[in-house]
């Protein structure tokens, strides 16, 4: 965890947490949890409410108080568009707050993990290209580099024969069914998930395949690799 630096502006909101504590103590606290990789959780009390009492399958009859574990939710919300510069604006059709409040919707309560503004802005960018991902992130990763060598998407070149390939990348497991598939589905930019091991993966593929590079084959990855924000965590706490 980041060493978190002392608050000293007021606490204006608690996005709807019930912390302990002084003002400053609580803005403490939610400033730490605003770096967490993983959801956090806390123990928050309240008292129950009409609807707890008249609810047939709830156990409580009375006003009383009650101690739940929630999760902390400091990830963006996405009412309004948030731009590259860190400034955000309205967007241009509700069903655009849909598409991504329902994909913040998956990553937490799916995938349970933290909805970054990058996880975001990718998964969002793929359903509105109407690109499914299948078999996790590094099949999906094999899948579009096959698209684009055997459509010949600059820079990929002529590339021989089928056998050839599926000798060169036998080490990859890939078959000649992917590659027949590959031919046959059209092939979609940027569409391949920014992390370490898809850009491993790229280029140990092109050095089999005989391609060549003086800056670590960026072109490739510039064609393959999903273009996200700059530092978002950064922007967001300015």
């Amino acid at each position: 965890m980041k060493q978190c630096k002392r608050i000293t502006y007021p606490l204006l909101a608690k996005v709807g947490h019930k912390l302990e504590g002084t003002p400053d103590e609580q803005a403490q606290d939610l400033w730490k949890h605003f770096y967490d990789e993983d959801i956090e959780n806390y123990e928050m009390k309240r008292l129950s409410t009409f609807r707890d009492v008249i609810d047939k399958n709830s156990p409580i009859e009375d006003i009383v108080m009650l101690t739940e574990l929630r999760n902390f939710s400091l990830d963006y919300d996405y009412k309004r568009q948030l731009l590259p510069d860190g400034t955000t604006k309205p967007f241009e059709t509700i069903h655009d707050v849909v598409r991504y409040r329902a994909v913040v919707a998956t990553l937490r309560d799916k995938k349970k993990v933290r909805a970054t503004l990058d996880d975001v802005e990718y998964y969002q960018s793929r359903a509105k290209q109407n690109v499914r991902m299948r078999g996790g992130t590094l099949k999906d990763c094999k899948r579009h580099f096959l698209r684009a060598l055997t459509q010949e998407v600059h820079p990929f070149k002529p590339f021989g024969s089928y056998t050839q390939v599926v000798q060169s990348l036998r080490y990859f497991d890939i078959s000649m069914d992917m590659l027949k598939n590959a031919k046959r589905n059209p092939f979609v930019a940027n569409v391949v998930m920014n992390n370490g091991e898809n850009r491993k993966y790229i280029r140990a593929m092109l050095k089999v395949l005989g391609y060549t590079s003086e800056d670590n084959y960026q072109a490739w990855l510039d064609l393959l690799i999903h273009k996200g924000l700059s530092n978002p965590v950064t922007m967001l706490s300015q």
